[in-house]
C-alpha cells in the first residue's frame, strides 16, 4: 500500500508545517549524524586536551620530585615551591637554593610555565564557551527538528514562533556576534557556514524534518537547497529568494512553489492589498494572535483511494465534535478553493487547510492518519 497520509502536502508532514519521515521514525543514524570530518576534529581536540592535562600533571610531578632529590626537601615543601615557581606570583624561596637548585628552577620555569599556560587557557576557553557547547550537544541529540540557516532579522520571527510552539529547531549562523546573542537568548545555535555539507550534517540534517534557508544571497540559499536535497531526498525545503529569477532554480532544487519566499515581493503585495482596501495585514495579525492563544493551523493530505476520496466535506464529516474549521482546499494542480462549503467535493491528493485549537488539530491529524482516512487495498 502507499505510505500513510500526512500533513502539509506530499509525504508525511506535521501540522506545524514540517515534513516527517515516511515511517514516523527519524532518518539517518539514530545516535549519530556527525560527518567523519567533524568526528575526527572532535577526537583531535580531545586528544589535545588530554595531552595538555597529562603534561601539566607531569610538570608538577617533575618539579616536586626535582626539589626533593636536589635539595632534600620534603614533599609538601617541594610541591609548594613548584607551584609558586610556575605561578610566577613572586613569593620568596622556601629555603635558600643550592647552585644545582637554581639551575633546575630556571629549566622548570622555561618548560613549565608555557605548559601550564596552555592548559589554563584551554580550561578558561572551555568555561567561557560552555553555554555554546551545551547547545551544540543539544543539537546533536535532536530528532525531527527544523534547521534554520541564518540568524538575521528574517529568522528572528521564525525562531520566536518555533520556540513558542515548543518545536525543536537549530540555527546555523556564521557571524560570531550573532552567535553570542543567540546563545545568550538560549537559542540552540551552531557556529559555521551553512553552505558547507559537514556543517549541515553536524546540525542533524539526516534527522531533520525541514530546512529553512534564509541567507541574504540567493546563491547560498540555492547551494543549501541542493545539498539538503542530495543528503536527504524529500526533506521539506523553505528558501528565501531576493531575485524572482532564482525562484525556478530553488524549485528545481527541491523547494515547493509555495515554500520559496521573497520578502520584498510579499511586503509589496501586502501594501497593494491594503491600498485596495483588503486589510490582509490585519487578518494575518489576527491569525497570529489566535496561534498565541492556543489555536493552530494545519494542512491535511488526502491520499488517492482513501475512504473520503470523492466525498463532499459534509459527507466526510472530518471534524465531528471538534472545533476545527476547513479554511481552504488546495488541489493537486495548485488551485485553491477558499472557504469551501459543505457540498465541495474532496479529491485524491487534495490538501485541506485547517484551523482550530492546537490539541484538536493535532488529534484530528492523528485520527485521519490512522483511522478516518485508511488507504484502499
Amino acid at each position: 500500500p502507499p505510505p500513510p497520509p500526512g500533513l502539509f502536502g506530499r509525504g508525511a508532514r506535521s501540522d506545524a508545517g514540517v515534513r516527517l519521515p515516511r515511517d514516523g521514525a527519524p532518518d539517518g543514524p539514530p545516535g549519530g549524524g556527525l560527518s567523519q570530518h567533524s568526528l575526527l576534529h572532535r577526537l583531535w581536540r580531545r586528544l589535545q586536551r588530554a595531552a595538555l592535562l597529562v603534561l601539566a600533571g607531569l610538570v608538577l610531578v617533575v618539579g616536586a620530585g626535582g626539589f626533593m632529590w636536589i635539595e632534600g626537601w620534603g614533599l609538601q615543601e617541594s610541591f609548594y615551591m613548584t607551584v609558586i615557581t610556575l605561578s610566577t606570583v613572586g613569593f620568596g624561596e622556601v629555603r635558600p637554593l643550592s647552585e644545582e637548585g637554581r639551575v633546575f628552577t630556571v629549566f622548570l620555569i622555561l618548560g613549565g610555565v608555557a605548559t601550564l599556560g596552555f592548559a589554563l587557557r584551554d580550561l578558561a576557553s572551555r568555561i567561557i564557551t560552555a553555554p555554546g557547547r551545551r547547545h551544540v550537544r543539544r543539537i546533536h541529540r535532536m530528532q525531527n527538528h527544523t534547521i534554520i540557516c541564518g540568524g538575521g532579522r528574517i529568522a528572528r520571527p521564525v525562531v520566536e514562533g518555533l520556540t513558542r510552539r515548543k518545536e525543536p529547531f537549530a540555527v546555523i549562523e556564521r557571524a560570531p556576534e550573532k552567535v553570542a546573542q543567540l546563545v545568550e537568548q538560549e537559542v540552540p545555535v551552531l557556529e559555521g557556514d551553512a553552505t558547507a555539507e559537514e556543517v549541515l550534517v553536524e546540525a542533524g540534517l539526516p534527522r531533520a524534518r525541514a530546512i529553512v534557508a534564509l541567507l541574504p544571497s540567493d546563491g547560498d540559499n540555492l547551494s543549501i537547497a541542493m545539498t539538503a536535497g542530495a543528503l536527504k531526498p524529500g526533506i521539506r525545503i523553505i528558501a528565501r529568494s531576493e531575485e524572482e529569477r532564482s525562484r525556478a532554480n530553488l524549485e528545481r532544487a527541491g523547494a515547493d512553489k509555495d515554500d520559496v519566499v521573497s520578502p520584498y515581493t510579499t511586503a509589496g503585495k501586502w501594501v497593494l492589498h491594503n491600498l485596495s482596501g483588503f486589510h490582509i495585514a490585519r487578518v494575518v495579525q489576527g491569525v497570529e494572535q489566535m496561534v498565541q492563544q492556543g489555536f493552530h493551523t494545519g494542512r491535511l493530505f488526502v491520499p488517492p483511494g482513501s475512504k473520503h476520496d470523492g466525498l463532499t466535506l459534509a459527507q466526510a464529516a472530518i471534524n465531528p465534535g471538534r472545533n476545527v474549521l476547513v479554511l481552504a482546499i488546495r488541489r493537486d494542480d495548485g488551485e485553491m478553493v477558499v472557504a469551501p462549503t459543505g457540498d465541495e467535493r474532496i479529491q485524491g491528493k487534495d490538501t485541506l487547510v485547517l484551523i482550530g485549537r492546537d490539541e484538536e488539530v493535532r488529534a484530528l491529524g492523528a485520527d485521519l492518519d490512522q483511522r478516518i482516512l485508511p488507504t484502499a487495498d
